[in-house]
């Protein structure tokens, strides 16, 4: 498949509110498509070549959006309800597919995406979908977790993270305090997803890195303990939260091994 020509940033409207969304391939055939699900401080322009270069690969089609409150996409009015991961999975992911027509897809989901890619994954949600690859997923919370995010919220309210960010989101403090101020609040310290993981049926590849600072590796055991349909856990040594950046082609070689099985 060749890459298409018309990767432009579109958007698409959804409950009177604006998703900017990026399709690489041609998501109107019959070629399953790759749904990326960004992290936490995630957008469009964060994945950087990632999407292509996973496109390229697998030689399927890809789509990645920026969720409400990040990139070019609509904020949101904040503070963020604790269980803002759920409804991102069960409310705007299935109308966005419905939205684009997508039949069979992938979800691949990295950190918060990787949380509403697993409640995305539960048995009633799966009518098209073939399988879900986890990329330092959260299914409950940790003090790796707070201590990391209050280390990271100290870096962008007094040093020169917010600068950083601000080229990758139309409001950066939106995207930024719509995450934070939910993981630090006390409401969200004892939040879960435990209870879904059993609903999980459709094949899961897990990926973790020994050394990521947001989370441990008792997140994808748990996982691997609890979910009925077909499990892979890669652990990657020395990597830290974003395998996609640190083992760039490791982590494309063992997604793509994983579609190749399934289809």
């Amino acid at each position: 498949m060749k890459q298409s020509s018309n990767t432009e940033i579109k958007f698409l409207e959804i409950d009177s509110k604006i998703i900017e969304y990026q399709v690489f391939g041609d998501i109107s055939n019959d070629i399953p498509v790759l749904i990326l699900l960004h992290e936490g401080l995630g957008s469009i322009a964060m994945w950087r070549k990632i999407p292509e270069l996973i496109h390229l690969k697998t030689k399927l089609n890809v789509l990645v959006y920026s969720r409400f409150g990040y990139g070019k996409s609509s904020t949101i009015k904040l503070p963020r309800p604790t269980n803002y991961m759920s409804i991102e999975a069960e409310e705007y992911l299935p109308k966005i597919i419905k939205s684009l027509s997508i039949k069979n897809y992938f979800l691949i989901g990295h950190s918060d995406g990787g949380t509403i890619a697993s409640i995305g994954s539960k048995s009633k949600n799966i009518e098209q979908l073939l399988g879900t690859i986890l990329i330092a997923p959260h299914f409950f919370v940790e003090q790796e977790s707070i201590n990391a995010i209050e280390d990271i919220s100290y870096q962008y309210k007094y040093k020169n993270l917010k600068s950083k960010l601000e080229r990758f989101h139309n409001d950066v403090d939106n995207a930024f305090w719509g995450w934070s101020n939910v993981w630090l609040s006390p409401d969200f310290k004892n939040w879960n997803i435990l209870k879904y993981l059993p609903q999980i049926k459709t094949p899961i590849l897990a990926l973790q890195g020994t050394n990521d600072p947001y989370g441990t590796i008792n997140q994808i055991n748990i996982l691997e303990q609890k979910v009925r349909g077909p499990f892979d856990k890669v652990v990657i040594k020395d990597c830290g939260h974003n395998p996609f950046t640190e083992y760039t082609d490791k982590t494309i070689e063992h997604i793509n091994a994983f579609i190749k099985k399934i289809i």
